[in-house]
């Protein structure tokens, strides 16, 4: 017998829905022959920074299992002093921060192409046959800035050198947040970074593996509540921004993340992935070549905090609740505005 919270509880398995604390056996028993009370499920505990273990001992374990991927995939190998999303940054552009502190930034790059993109939360109202926008709900979705690359329309092997940053944020009218960042980049050949310098610094910024050469070929980092550091995508959720993109990010529509996800699929990734994803991809100009001779052409990072989009999300459920009462999630929409760049 079980206490069940939700009315969604079957879309889980057991064992993940009781993580999300929407099915109880904590108390409950079986009735028949079996009795006795359901011992409980531990619960996950983060370790202390007693407890986690060393990147020495993490790589003295996996080397007795004979296995790499246990450190580089399962393990938390490295501690953090302050693991909250807005302490995670993609060059300069943190996790958290506010579209003004956003344009700041970007507008310092001095890219050539800049763009910004607002919509308004909104609702389709079955009775008027039509969407209703909210009054005072207009909200940034994105902003953007990039250098045109026409004359190299390959991801993989770029002309010349680029960058475009695409910064998308939560849709909350005026107290707008950042919850993901896509970063990419592209050398000519003769200004491309070694592999090995480019894996270096990805390690001291982001940590999670002993050395450099622990790198896998796409790695993910999954920033932990308790103030620690995870790599490897067991959550399964690397999809959602990575591997590499585009040079010029253009002025299509995005629909808003926080908007199409629903506060479950949230918190299954908070507790399975964790506060913050960050994802980095490259391509090299040489594959074939020894590790130390291949150079990178092309790199994109990303990072996207789960427990923002939450927080956006529960924000702006709030803000159409106040002003439509009860909305059917099905209807909820946000409005598109014209796109225009904001200079």
């Amino acid at each position: 017998m079980t206490g069940i919270t939700s009315g969604s509880v079957s879309l889980y398995s057991c064992d993940d829905a009781e993580k999300q604390r929407m099915l109880v056996t904590e108390g409950y028993v079986v009735s028949g022959r079996a009795g006795g009370v359901i011992a409980p499920a531990p619960l996950a505990q983060t370790p202390t920074p007693a407890q986690t273990p060393t990147q020495s001992q993490s790589q003295g374990q996996a080397q007795g299992q004979g296995q790499a991927q246990v450190q580089t995939q399962t393990q938390a190998v490295a501690a953090l002093p302050d693991a909250s999303p807005d302490k995670v940054d993609v060059a300069g552009v943190k996790l958290g921060m506010s579209a003004d502190e956003v344009r700041a930034v970007l507008k310092a790059k001095q890219l050539p192409d800049y763009y910004e993109s607002t919509e308004a939360l909104g609702h389709f109202d079955s009775t008027k046959g039509a969407m209703q926008t909210m009054a005072n709900g207009r909200f940034v979705n994105v902003i953007a800035t990039w250098t045109s690359s026409p004359s190299s329309p390959s991801v993989e092997a770029p002309a010349e050198d680029g960058e475009s940053y695409e910064v998308m944020f939560t849709p909350v009218p005026g107290k707008e947040r950042a919850m993901a960042v896509i970063h990419s980049v592209g050398y000519s050949s003769a200004n491309a970074v070694r592999e090995t310098a480019f894996e270096n610094g990805l390690v001291k910024k982001y940590g999670g593996f002993a050395t450099p050469g622990d790198l896998p070929a796409s790695p993910t980092w999954r920033f932990q509540r308790g103030g620690n550091v995870e790599v490897g995508d067991l959550c399964n959720r690397r999809g959602l921004f990575g591997g590499l993109s585009g040079l010029s990010t253009g002025t299509a529509a995005r629909q808003n993340l926080a908007l199409r996800t629903t506060t479950d699929e949230f918190r299954f990734q908070i507790d399975r992935c964790g506060i913050a994803i960050v994802t980095e991809d490259h391509s090299t100009a040489n594959r074939s070549a020894s590790r130390e001779d291949r150079i990178v052409t092309r790199f994109t990072v990303t990072a996207y905090s789960p427990s923002i989009g939450f927080e956006g999300a529960t924000a702006a459920a709030q803000l159409m609740q106040s002003a439509w009462g009860a909305v059917d999630k099905a209807g909820v929409a946000p409005a598109k505005a014209p796109l225009a760049p904001n200079l």
